[in-house]
């Protein structure tokens, strides 16, 4: 159902002017939030699955969706930082509400009313947002989700933790809990780059800069590359090298990488009991504030991380695919082509003898059919 949204031509219109035009990406990150954890088109295109989002969580109206677009597009054109852009997309929820309502004309008229809206929608009857792995969702759909009970190599990571603790030193598989956002675009991040753990240490820092995009592309090719290049700088061996490369050549491909996109679980707030906000009374009927930054403080993120450990049955379980993999994904290679170090064994003096023996038949073998053309032709 939330998905569709990113099916209509009017959606995919935008998609690829923001994807490919500089003046609907190009813009200055600093005044707003996490906004070093973005790269690339990450941060625009993430705002703009958010605004969808919340179009689809509180307005609902198909028919309002060409007209839409069309304020996300100008928005997009024309203002130059997320920071306003993210304050836009608010005033435009607040019209499009308005306009649902029946008081297009009379918003500051019916601004209570308005809130009160937005509020039951957004907050009350919303949701909390967890990035999953694509290859777990049918398993997810048959029989619910169990906080950290995944199909994994956790005890192969967990051994290799123990054999380069210097490496693998951010993994922490003991905790029976996941978290939620009630952040979309922090959920597209976390969709994005999942499991964390994973894109973490396939994309480790160096001293140089890193390509930390290449996860998210799923750039089989550079990920590797680069580390293999981290793998060298630690002084790691060639058997070492292989050992790690394989691993994580295995995961790639039991996570399903190559064909996998940004998939979010959504669960209602009220399952997770976090469908209120304190003092809501004062925020609606506050007479000071005007309607736009009101409706921005409700649907204001609360919840980077809220720690969840309790089964969720599979028929409050929905999800979300974000159209990613389109405009950012770049496949250059598949795991089967992936250029693993020569191990070379370490030569003694039996194979020395070994390979003079095999030298002498040859020479042996040469000049038994030599001496047998000579005596043909005799």
């Amino acid at each position: 159902m939330f998905s569709s949204i990113f099916l209509q031509k009017e959606v995919l219109d935008l998609f690829s002017k923001v994807a490919e035009n500089p003046k609907y990406h190009d813009k200055k990150k600093k005044d707003s939030i996490n906004y070093e954890k973005f790269s690339g088109l990450e941060q625009p295109f993430f705002l703009l699955f958010d605004a969808f989002m919340k179009y689809q969580i509180i307005i609902e109206d198909e028919s309002f969706l060409p007209d839409f677009v069309h304020h996300l597009d100008l928005l997009w054109h024309k203002i130059d930082n997320f920071h306003d852009i993210s304050d836009g997309v608010c005033k435009i929820i607040v019209k499009f509400c308005a306009k649902k309502l029946g008081y297009s004309n009379k918003i500051l008229e019916h601004k209570k009313e308005i809130l009160k809206y937005i509020y039951s929608k957004y907050i009350v009857d919303g949701y909390f947002y967890h990035g999953v792995s694509s290859c777990y969702v049918e398993d997810i759909k048959e029989n619910g989700f169990y906080p950290q009970k995944y199909i994994n190599y956790y005890d192969r990571l967990l051994k290799m933790q123990d054999k380069y603790p210097s490496f693998f030193k951010d993994m922490d598989f003991s905790h029976p809990y996941v978290s939620f956002t009630d952040s979309f675009v922090m959920a597209c991040y976390y969709a994005t780059y999942s499991p964390i753990y994973f894109s973490n240490f396939l994309c480790p820092s160096t001293s140089q800069k890193v390509e930390i995009n290449s996860y998210a592309r799923r750039d089989y090719l550079g990920c590797f590359k680069e580390l293999n290049r981290f793998l060298k700088a630690r002084e790691f061996s060639d058997l070492e090298i292989r050992e790690v490369v394989d691993l994580c050549n295995d995961l790639w491909k039991l996570l399903q990488l190559n064909n996998s996109d940004p998939t979010i679980m959504m669960v209602k707030r009220s399952v997770l009991g976090k469908n209120q906000i304190q003092g809501i009374s004062d925020i609606i009927y506050n007479e000071d504030k005007d309607i736009y930054s009101l409706a921005n403080q409700i649907m204001d993120d609360r919840f980077d991380q809220l720690v969840w450990k309790d089964y969720i049955p599979k028929e409050k379980i929905e999800f979300v695919t974000i159209p990613y993999s389109e405009y950012i994904v770049e496949y250059e290679t598949s795991p089967s082509s992936i250029i693993l170090p020569t191990i070379h064994p370490t030569s003694t003096p039996e194979d020395g003898r070994v390979s003079f023996l095999v030298l002498l038949g040859s020479v042996f073998i040469l000049l038994g059919v030599v001496v047998s053309i000579i005596m043909l032709y005799q």
